[in-house]
């Protein structure tokens, strides 16, 4: 008899922390989507990406203060091009000849 009291004061013990566990986790996934998200705007932004093959693409990047940045990317390399303000990037995404 003192064994299944002791058995009994354990399985008992061991329900009450799994529900309060339990309970914990359900109130931080109803009330954790309360927590104020923050407005700060992205520090870029991808306006436009062209790829030329698997592994090599051009990205032209947004940064903060509106400036445009050309990324061309392959597997041995990266490198950078800031366009003027003034450059026409309506036709990115067309076709470009490369010889």
């Amino acid at each position: 008899m003192d064994f299944a009291l002791q058995l009994l004061k354990v399985a008992g013990s061991l329900a009450l922390v799994l529900g309060l566990f339990f309970a914990i986790i359900h109130g931080l996934k109803r009330w954790g989507g309360m927590v104020r998200k923050s407005s700060i705007q992205p520090s870029m932004e991808v306006v436009s990406k062209q790829s030329f093959g698997p592994r090599h693409h051009l990205l032209l990047v947004k940064i903060p203060g509106g400036q445009k940045v050309l990324v061309g990317i392959s597997p041995q390399n990266m490198s950078l091009a800031n366009l003027p303000e003034t450059a026409d990037t309506s036709a990115v995404g067309a076709k470009v000849d490369i010889s």
